[in-house]
């Protein structure tokens, strides 16, 4: 299990803290954050006994089956939503927050790309809104839905990828596309997990988790989280339009292909009539004893075929 502490400073800024300081000065007014990535049940449940949890925000976290939850307790807001590691991956991973009075523990399996940027970025560059853990929350799930606009417009600009290639006639595999849809119906999921999650946050108020600095941040956030919703919904209903396009193309380039060889059977037909009547080996053929026999039977051969190709070139069975 790994453990990342920091304190949220008087300048706004995420300086590195200790397990001891975080169990001695909690309850000092100073927020923490403490991040646990890789969490392993025993050594879990040993770090979080002493904040003396609810029993069920306990069982929830060891608990790796439970899904999306956002509940209020009587010291503690507990926040269990999906992520997304990267866009083109299929499972789904969770990040659970845990919010004290004083401190945030934020629990996830799979490493998350946007806390580990929050914490570069919070310690020198860039100052929270203030010194609370609201803050630290806010910029979590601002920066997870900043993540999933990114991941919107990767999975589109596979999309339009694969459709260049279709229209260009180019050989597509047809299980690329169910990969893609399988990929954006996670995507999808995911943000509407996410969705519900930060509506419901906005509803929230507590003493240890104040709202109301950042209710029209949260506007923007949600804002920005439907648009995704929208977009992926909008490429799902494109990826299956893909799909019985190119589903009809192969169709047609199969017939295409049988015609040809339709046309060809339709020329050849009559020539091997001609070529097994002559090949019966009759005694009384008189054609067989006729000088000009061979040659003649060729160039009448030759002239239906030619004559067949004509017309079928003519009606345009060739185009």
């Amino acid at each position: 299990m790994e453990l990342n502490i920091s304190l949220l400073n008087e300048n706004r800024y995420l300086e590195s803290s200790s397990v001891e300081e975080f169990f001695a000065s909690r309850t000092e007014g100073r927020p923490f954050w403490v991040d646990i990535t890789e969490p392993e049940q025993a050594a879990l449940k040993e770090f979080l006994s002493p904040l003396k949890l609810h029993p069920l925000i306990l069982e929830t976290c060891l608990d790796s089956s439970a899904g999306t939850r956002i509940a209020p307790y009587d010291q503690a807001l507990f926040i269990k939503l999906p992520t997304q590691p990267r866009w083109d991956r299929t499972d789904q991973s969770f990040l659970t927050i845990i919010c004290l009075p004083h401190a945030i523990v934020t629990i996830h399996k799979l490493p998350i790309p946007a806390l580990k940027s929050i914490a570069e970025e919070f310690s020198t560059a860039v100052r929270f809104h203030n010194q609370s853990t609201s803050a630290i929350i806010y910029q979590i799930l601002d920066r997870l839905i900043d993540e999933d606009m990114a991941y919107a417009l990767e999975a589109r600009r596979e999309i339009d990828s694969l459709e260049e290639a279709i229209d260009r006639d180019e050989e597509v595999d047809i299980d690329k596309v169910l990969t893609l849809k399988q990929r954006v119906a996670r995507l999808s999921i995911t943000f509407e997990e996410q969705h519900h999650c930060v509506t419901t946050l906005q509803t929230i108020e507590s003493e240890f988790f104040d709202i109301k600095d950042f209710r029209e941040y949260y506007r923007d956030s949600l804002a920005n989280l439907e648009y995704a919703i929208r977009s992926v919904n909008r490429q799902q209903a494109h990826l299956s339009e893909l799909r019985q396009h190119y589903i009809v193309t192969l169709q047609d380039r199969t017939n295409k292909r049988l015609r040809l060889l339709t046309l060809i059977s339709a020329v050849f037909m009559p020539l091997t009539l001609i070529a097994g009547i002559y090949g019966m080996n009759f005694r009384y053929m008189p054609e067989l004893k006729w000088h000009y026999g061979y040659p003649a039977v060729l160039a009448i051969m030759l002239a239906i075929a030619g004559g067949l190709l004509w017309i079928f070139h003519r009606r345009g069975w060739f185009r």
